[in-house]
């Protein structure tokens, strides 16, 4: 499948701030429900958007205020966090052959605009697209939805690149090919530079 623009999941693809966001959750659960979030309770909701970690961790108060909490208290580890030295290579790639670029994330705008920042790779992206920004996160179609309507295009003829099951959930419900960053999808790359290999595998395949 020959894609117009490459969507990005942001954590665990462009940046990687697992730990920052365990660090805020820990503090969340102090606020909000009086005891921290362990480890075994974090990990199988990372990557889950906003509405959903006050659902799992039963926490006494609203999204909104925990987007506030989240946007006072997670960009303050923002420098901290691993930054993917392919993405800025890969993204140059992808634009020149003419391809649509986007981010689709469960985070909200002021922390996807922080974990831009820090990964040097904010101008680079034709829109980006937020949890605050749509009804649903992933594994909702919402983000893929926005964005493809933001670039002009149907999701058939994107990929959505990410690391998680919401990402796959989101690309299925949308009609996106999805490549697994680390997991299996319809494609998998376990390295970012290895996604503009197999652009140009999928070409060679059109040609013959």
């Amino acid at each position: 499948m020959w894609p117009r623009a490459v969507l990005f999941d942001l954590d665990g693809v462009l940046v990687k701030s697992e730990e920052a966001w365990f660090r805020t959750l820990e503090e969340a659960g102090k606020k909000f429900r009086g005891r921290a979030i362990t480890r075994e309770e974090f990990m199988p909701t990372f990557g889950q958007g906003t509405a959903a970690d006050v659902k799992a961790f039963e926490f006494n108060c609203t999204p909104a205020e925990l987007d506030a909490f989240y946007r006072d208290e997670f960009v303050k580890r923002v420098p901290s966090i691993w930054v993917n030295p392919d993405a800025k290579r890969v993204l140059a790639g992808l634009k020149q052959t003419g391809r649509k670029c986007a981010v689709v994330t469960n985070s909200i705008a002021p922390v996807a605009k922080r974990l831009l920042e820090q990964a040097q790779v904010s101008g680079d992206f034709d829109t980006v697209v937020t949890a605050d920004q749509v009804v649903n996160a992933k594994p909702a179609p919402d983000l893929v939805l926005k964005a493809c309507s933001a670039l002009g295009l149907m999701p058939v003829d994107t990929w959505l690149v990410g690391d998680s099951r919401f990402d796959l959930g989101a690309a299925r419900a949308a009609g996106a090919y999805f490549v697994g960053f680390g997991i299996d999808g319809d494609a998998r790359v376990d390295k970012l530079d290895a996604l503009l290999a197999l652009l140009q595998n999928a070409a060679t395949g059109l040609k013959k």
